[in-house]
Protein backbone atom coordinates (compact mmCIF):
# COMPACT_ATOMS: atom_id res chain seq x y z
CA UNK A 1 0.00 0.00 0.00
CA UNK A 2 2.87 2.40 0.58
CA UNK A 3 4.18 2.29 -2.95
CA UNK A 4 0.84 3.30 -4.15
CA UNK A 5 0.20 6.10 -1.79
CA UNK A 6 3.46 7.61 -3.56
CA UNK A 7 1.58 7.16 -6.53
CA UNK A 8 -0.91 9.57 -5.30
CA UNK A 9 -3.60 6.74 -4.78
CA UNK A 10 -6.12 7.55 -1.86
CA UNK A 11 -6.22 4.58 0.25
CA UNK A 12 -9.38 3.45 2.95
CA UNK A 13 -9.23 0.89 4.95
CA UNK A 14 -12.13 -1.33 5.61
CA UNK A 15 -10.57 -3.84 8.13
CA UNK A 16 -11.94 -6.05 11.10
CA UNK A 17 -9.04 -8.47 12.54
CA UNK A 18 -12.14 -9.77 15.18
CA UNK A 19 -12.86 -13.20 14.93
CA UNK A 20 -15.93 -15.29 14.26
CA UNK A 21 -18.94 -14.87 12.29
CA UNK A 22 -19.96 -11.41 13.33
CA UNK A 23 -16.96 -9.95 12.14
CA UNK A 24 -18.41 -9.84 8.18
CA UNK A 25 -21.39 -7.90 9.55
CA UNK A 26 -18.67 -5.36 11.25
CA UNK A 27 -17.29 -5.63 7.72
CA UNK A 28 -20.17 -4.98 5.99
CA UNK A 29 -21.22 -1.81 8.46
CA UNK A 30 -17.80 -0.42 8.00
CA UNK A 31 -17.98 -0.84 3.96
CA UNK A 32 -21.61 0.90 3.77
CA UNK A 33 -19.92 4.20 5.49
CA UNK A 34 -17.54 4.33 2.43
CA UNK A 35 -19.49 2.23 -0.26
CA UNK A 36 -19.43 5.87 -3.02
CA UNK A 37 -16.12 6.75 -1.84
CA UNK A 38 -13.98 4.14 -3.94
CA UNK A 39 -13.54 2.73 -7.23
CA UNK A 40 -11.42 -0.60 -6.92
CA UNK A 41 -11.52 -2.53 -3.67
CA UNK A 42 -8.02 -4.68 -2.93
CA UNK A 43 -8.64 -8.19 -0.80
CA UNK A 44 -5.51 -8.47 0.91
CA UNK A 45 -3.48 -11.14 1.21
CA UNK A 46 -5.01 -14.39 3.27
CA UNK A 47 -8.30 -12.75 2.88
CA UNK A 48 -9.46 -15.15 0.69
CA UNK A 49 -12.43 -15.98 2.67
CA UNK A 50 -13.81 -12.37 2.62
CA UNK A 51 -13.80 -12.35 -1.26
CA UNK A 52 -17.38 -13.79 -1.50
CA UNK A 53 -18.90 -11.07 1.45
CA UNK A 54 -16.84 -8.57 -1.03
CA UNK A 55 -18.77 -9.77 -4.17
CA UNK A 56 -21.81 -9.44 -2.55
CA UNK A 57 -21.69 -5.92 -1.24
CA UNK A 58 -19.84 -4.27 -4.00
CA UNK A 59 -20.25 -3.85 -7.75
CA UNK A 60 -17.03 -1.98 -7.95
CA UNK A 61 -14.10 -3.90 -9.13
CA UNK A 62 -12.29 -6.36 -6.63
CA UNK A 63 -8.72 -7.40 -7.13
CA UNK A 64 -7.69 -10.43 -4.94
CA UNK A 65 -3.83 -10.42 -3.71
CA UNK A 66 -3.79 -14.19 -3.59
CA UNK A 67 -0.15 -14.87 -3.53
CA UNK A 68 -1.00 -18.32 -3.54
CA UNK A 69 -4.25 -20.54 -3.25
CA UNK A 70 -5.33 -20.95 0.52
CA UNK A 71 -4.90 -25.00 -0.17
CA UNK A 72 -1.18 -24.24 -0.63
CA UNK A 73 0.11 -21.97 1.93
CA UNK A 74 -1.90 -23.98 4.47
CA UNK A 75 -2.33 -27.30 3.61
CA UNK A 76 0.67 -28.24 1.01
CA UNK A 77 2.82 -25.61 2.84
CA UNK A 78 2.29 -26.22 6.66
CA UNK A 79 0.84 -29.71 6.84
CA UNK A 80 -2.34 -28.63 8.36
CA UNK A 81 -5.67 -30.73 8.22
CA UNK A 82 -4.10 -33.87 7.16
CA UNK A 83 -6.49 -36.11 8.92
CA UNK A 84 -9.42 -33.69 8.16
CA UNK A 85 -11.59 -34.08 4.62
CA UNK A 86 -13.85 -32.10 5.96
CA UNK A 87 -11.73 -29.03 6.37
CA UNK A 88 -9.85 -29.56 3.22
CA UNK A 89 -12.70 -29.45 1.02
CA UNK A 90 -13.81 -25.80 2.77
CA UNK A 91 -10.01 -24.38 2.15
CA UNK A 92 -10.60 -25.87 -1.77
CA UNK A 93 -14.22 -24.09 -1.56
CA UNK A 94 -12.88 -20.96 -0.48
CA UNK A 95 -10.17 -21.02 -2.89
CA UNK A 96 -13.00 -21.75 -5.79
CA UNK A 97 -15.21 -18.93 -4.52
CA UNK A 98 -12.24 -16.33 -3.84
CA UNK A 99 -10.94 -16.91 -7.55
CA UNK A 100 -14.35 -16.88 -9.03
CA UNK A 101 -16.00 -13.81 -7.03
CA UNK A 102 -12.48 -11.72 -7.88
CA UNK A 103 -12.10 -9.88 -10.73
CA UNK A 104 -8.53 -9.84 -10.98
CA UNK A 105 -6.25 -12.11 -8.67
CA UNK A 106 -2.57 -11.21 -8.16
CA UNK A 107 -0.42 -13.98 -7.48
CA UNK A 108 3.66 -14.19 -6.88
CA UNK A 109 5.07 -16.16 -10.39
CA UNK A 110 3.74 -16.84 -13.49
CA UNK A 111 4.62 -20.69 -12.81
CA UNK A 112 1.58 -19.84 -10.32
CA UNK A 113 -0.53 -17.62 -12.69
CA UNK A 114 -0.39 -20.90 -14.98
CA UNK A 115 -1.36 -23.45 -11.91
CA UNK A 116 -3.95 -21.14 -11.31
CA UNK A 117 -5.85 -20.82 -14.99
CA UNK A 118 -5.53 -24.35 -15.10
CA UNK A 119 -6.77 -25.67 -11.75
CA UNK A 120 -9.62 -22.93 -11.32
CA UNK A 121 -10.33 -22.80 -15.33
CA UNK A 122 -9.56 -18.85 -15.23
CA UNK A 123 -9.45 -16.63 -18.00
CA UNK A 124 -5.45 -15.85 -18.30
CA UNK A 125 -6.33 -12.00 -18.18
CA UNK A 126 -8.03 -12.22 -14.89
CA UNK A 127 -4.12 -13.36 -13.20
CA UNK A 128 -1.65 -11.31 -13.15
CA UNK A 129 1.93 -12.15 -11.87
CA UNK A 130 3.07 -8.66 -9.32
CA UNK A 131 6.08 -9.75 -7.50
CA UNK A 132 5.69 -8.94 -3.48
CA UNK A 133 9.01 -7.19 -3.10
CA UNK A 134 10.14 -6.00 0.41
CA UNK A 135 9.41 -3.23 2.73
CA UNK A 136 12.24 -0.83 1.68
CA UNK A 137 11.63 1.50 5.30
CA UNK A 138 13.27 -1.73 6.79
CA UNK A 139 15.83 -3.63 4.48
CA UNK A 140 17.92 -1.63 2.58
CA UNK A 141 22.21 -1.77 2.67
CA UNK A 142 22.83 -0.66 5.96
CA UNK A 143 26.62 0.19 6.17
CA UNK A 144 26.08 1.32 10.05
CA UNK A 145 25.88 -2.74 10.88
CA UNK A 146 29.59 -4.31 11.11
CA UNK A 147 30.25 -8.22 9.75
CA UNK A 148 30.33 -10.83 11.44
CA UNK A 149 34.44 -11.45 12.42
CA UNK A 150 33.97 -15.07 11.00
CA UNK A 151 32.20 -15.72 7.51
CA UNK A 152 28.74 -16.39 8.31
CA UNK A 153 25.54 -17.16 6.22
CA UNK A 154 22.15 -16.72 7.46
CA UNK A 155 18.63 -18.73 6.97
CA UNK A 156 15.96 -16.78 8.22
CA UNK A 157 12.52 -18.15 7.90
CA UNK A 158 9.67 -20.32 9.47
CA UNK A 159 10.60 -24.22 9.55
CA UNK A 160 8.26 -25.31 6.92
CA UNK A 161 8.58 -28.18 4.68
CA UNK A 162 9.95 -26.65 1.71
CA UNK A 163 12.27 -24.71 3.77
CA UNK A 164 14.65 -27.49 3.74
CA UNK A 165 16.42 -26.17 6.77
CA UNK A 166 18.00 -29.96 7.69
CA UNK A 167 19.89 -29.41 4.46
CA UNK A 168 21.39 -26.08 6.05
CA UNK A 169 22.38 -28.29 9.24
CA UNK A 170 23.92 -30.99 7.20
CA UNK A 171 26.26 -28.75 5.11
CA UNK A 172 27.20 -26.64 8.86
CA UNK A 173 28.72 -30.07 9.44
CA UNK A 174 30.86 -29.83 6.56
CA UNK A 175 31.66 -26.14 7.05
CA UNK A 176 32.54 -26.67 11.12
CA UNK A 177 35.98 -27.93 9.11
CA UNK A 178 35.84 -24.46 6.84
CA UNK A 179 35.39 -22.22 9.83
CA UNK A 180 32.09 -20.95 8.96
CA UNK A 181 29.30 -20.35 10.65
CA UNK A 182 25.97 -20.54 10.32
CA UNK A 183 22.94 -18.40 11.69
CA UNK A 184 19.50 -19.33 11.82
CA UNK A 185 16.75 -17.12 12.54
CA UNK A 186 13.24 -18.86 12.61
CA UNK A 187 10.88 -21.26 14.08
CA UNK A 188 7.72 -23.19 13.50
CA UNK A 189 6.40 -26.43 12.34
CA UNK A 190 9.69 -28.61 12.40
CA UNK A 191 11.42 -26.68 14.94
CA UNK A 192 11.69 -30.10 17.33
CA UNK A 193 13.34 -32.28 14.52
CA UNK A 194 15.45 -28.87 13.52
CA UNK A 195 16.77 -28.80 17.40
CA UNK A 196 17.05 -32.42 17.21
CA UNK A 197 19.57 -32.57 14.53
CA UNK A 198 21.60 -29.69 15.56
CA UNK A 199 22.10 -31.12 19.22
CA UNK A 200 22.86 -34.74 17.62
CA UNK A 201 25.43 -33.46 15.49
CA UNK A 202 26.68 -31.45 18.51
CA UNK A 203 27.45 -28.32 16.37
CA UNK A 204 29.55 -25.60 17.36
CA UNK A 205 29.20 -23.30 14.21
CA UNK A 206 25.34 -22.98 14.23
CA UNK A 207 23.80 -19.94 16.10
CA UNK A 208 19.64 -20.16 16.91
CA UNK A 209 17.49 -17.23 17.33
CA UNK A 210 14.04 -19.26 17.53
CA UNK A 211 12.48 -15.81 19.42
CA UNK A 212 10.30 -13.24 17.22
CA UNK A 213 12.58 -10.40 15.31
CA UNK A 214 11.00 -6.84 14.95
CA UNK A 215 12.45 -5.30 11.46
CA UNK A 216 15.09 -3.60 12.74
CA UNK A 217 16.54 -6.23 14.78
CA UNK A 218 16.21 -8.91 11.60
CA UNK A 219 18.12 -6.56 9.09
CA UNK A 220 20.89 -6.03 11.67
CA UNK A 221 20.96 -9.79 12.41
CA UNK A 222 20.73 -10.34 8.36
CA UNK A 223 22.91 -8.11 7.19
CA UNK A 224 25.80 -8.94 9.87
CA UNK A 225 25.96 -12.24 7.87
CA UNK A 226 28.07 -12.41 4.65
CA UNK A 227 25.59 -14.94 2.65
CA UNK A 228 21.56 -15.30 2.85
CA UNK A 229 19.98 -18.44 2.04
CA UNK A 230 17.36 -19.32 0.48
CA UNK A 231 14.96 -22.73 0.33
CA UNK A 232 16.23 -26.09 -0.18
CA UNK A 233 13.98 -28.56 -0.06
CA UNK A 234 12.75 -30.90 -3.26
CA UNK A 235 8.93 -29.91 -2.84
CA UNK A 236 6.21 -29.26 -5.00
CA UNK A 237 5.43 -25.47 -3.35
CA UNK A 238 9.10 -24.26 -4.06
CA UNK A 239 7.99 -24.81 -7.98
CA UNK A 240 6.04 -21.86 -7.93
CA UNK A 241 7.22 -19.54 -5.35
CA UNK A 242 9.67 -16.89 -4.48
CA UNK A 243 10.37 -16.42 -0.03
CA UNK A 244 10.39 -13.53 1.18
CA UNK A 245 13.61 -14.02 2.28
CA UNK A 246 14.90 -13.45 -1.17
CA UNK A 247 12.93 -9.60 -2.32
CA UNK A 248 14.64 -8.72 1.23
CA UNK A 249 18.14 -10.20 0.51
CA UNK A 250 17.93 -8.49 -2.88
CA UNK A 251 16.96 -5.11 -0.78
CA UNK A 252 19.85 -5.66 1.48
CA UNK A 253 22.60 -5.99 -1.36
CA UNK A 254 23.09 -10.16 0.23
CA UNK A 255 24.39 -12.36 -1.94
CA UNK A 256 21.30 -15.16 -2.07
CA UNK A 257 21.93 -19.30 -2.61
CA UNK A 258 18.94 -21.26 -3.30
CA UNK A 259 17.20 -24.29 -4.47
CA UNK A 260 17.44 -24.12 -8.41
CA UNK A 261 13.38 -23.93 -9.21
CA UNK A 262 11.04 -22.53 -11.70
CA UNK A 263 9.57 -20.03 -9.84
CA UNK A 264 12.65 -18.23 -7.71
CA UNK A 265 14.60 -18.66 -11.64
CA UNK A 266 11.70 -16.23 -12.99
CA UNK A 267 13.47 -13.58 -11.16
CA UNK A 268 17.35 -14.44 -10.71
CA UNK A 269 19.83 -15.56 -13.17
CA UNK A 270 22.33 -18.22 -11.57
CA UNK A 271 25.89 -16.55 -11.19
CA UNK A 272 24.78 -12.81 -11.61
CA UNK A 273 21.71 -12.12 -9.13
CA UNK A 274 22.16 -15.76 -7.23
CA UNK A 275 23.86 -18.62 -6.82
CA UNK A 276 21.86 -22.07 -7.17
CA UNK A 277 22.38 -25.39 -6.27
CA UNK A 278 20.06 -28.84 -6.93
CA UNK A 279 17.07 -29.45 -4.28
CA UNK A 280 18.02 -31.24 -1.32
CA UNK A 281 22.07 -31.22 -1.65
CA UNK A 282 23.37 -30.14 1.12
CA UNK A 283 27.09 -31.35 -0.10
CA UNK A 284 26.43 -28.69 -3.15
CA UNK A 285 25.14 -26.02 -0.64
CA UNK A 286 28.17 -26.03 1.42
CA UNK A 287 30.03 -25.66 -1.63
CA UNK A 288 28.55 -22.55 -3.01
CA UNK A 289 29.31 -21.13 0.56
CA UNK A 290 32.59 -22.17 0.57
CA UNK A 291 32.97 -20.64 -2.83
CA UNK A 292 31.77 -17.34 -2.03
CA UNK A 293 33.97 -17.28 1.57
CA UNK A 294 36.98 -17.96 -0.61
CA UNK A 295 35.94 -15.49 -3.96
CA UNK A 296 34.99 -11.88 -2.37
CA UNK A 297 35.00 -10.65 -5.79
CA UNK A 298 32.13 -13.24 -6.83
CA UNK A 299 30.16 -12.65 -3.96
CA UNK A 300 30.74 -8.21 -4.58
CA UNK A 301 29.06 -8.65 -7.59
CA UNK A 302 26.16 -11.29 -6.76
CA UNK A 303 25.11 -8.85 -3.82
CA UNK A 304 24.86 -5.75 -6.15
CA UNK A 305 23.82 -7.17 -8.58
CA UNK A 306 20.94 -7.93 -6.55
CA UNK A 307 20.47 -4.50 -5.43
CA UNK A 308 20.74 -3.38 -8.80
CA UNK A 309 17.71 -5.45 -10.05
CA UNK A 310 15.58 -4.79 -7.12
CA UNK A 311 15.99 -1.18 -7.69
CA UNK A 312 15.26 -1.27 -10.79
CA UNK A 313 11.80 -3.51 -10.68
CA UNK A 314 11.26 -4.08 -7.35
CA UNK A 315 10.45 -1.23 -4.79
CA UNK A 316 7.11 -0.37 -4.06
CA UNK A 317 6.67 2.30 -6.02
CA UNK A 318 7.62 0.65 -9.45
CA UNK A 319 5.28 -2.70 -8.04
CA UNK A 320 2.43 -0.29 -7.05
CA UNK A 321 2.72 0.74 -11.05
CA UNK A 322 1.84 -2.67 -12.07
CA UNK A 323 -1.10 -3.05 -9.58
CA UNK A 324 -2.18 0.57 -10.66
CA UNK A 325 -2.03 0.05 -13.95
CA UNK A 326 -4.05 -3.45 -13.47
CA UNK A 327 -6.95 -0.84 -11.79
CA UNK A 328 -7.20 1.28 -14.61
CA UNK A 329 -8.27 -1.80 -16.46
CA UNK A 330 -10.55 -3.30 -14.21
CA UNK A 331 -14.18 -2.80 -15.08
CA UNK A 332 -17.22 -1.99 -12.74
CA UNK A 333 -19.44 -5.21 -12.84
Amino acid sequence: MTGLRKLGVNILECIDTSKGILKYWRLWKKHRIIHNDYDVMIVGYRGHIVVPLARIISRKPIILDALCSLYEGEVISRGKYRFNLFMKWWIVLIDWLAVKCADIILVETNTQKDFFIKRFSLDPNKVARVFTGADEEFFYPDISVQKRLRFTVVFRGKFLPEAGVKYIVKAAEILEKENVDVLIIGNGLLEEEIKTAIDEHHLKNIEWLPRYLNYDELRCQMISCHVSLGQFEDHLRLKRTIPHKAFESLAMGLPYITGRNEGVMELLKDGETCLTINPADPAGLAGKIIELKNNPELARKIGENGRKLFEDRLTAEKLAGEILGLMSEARPR
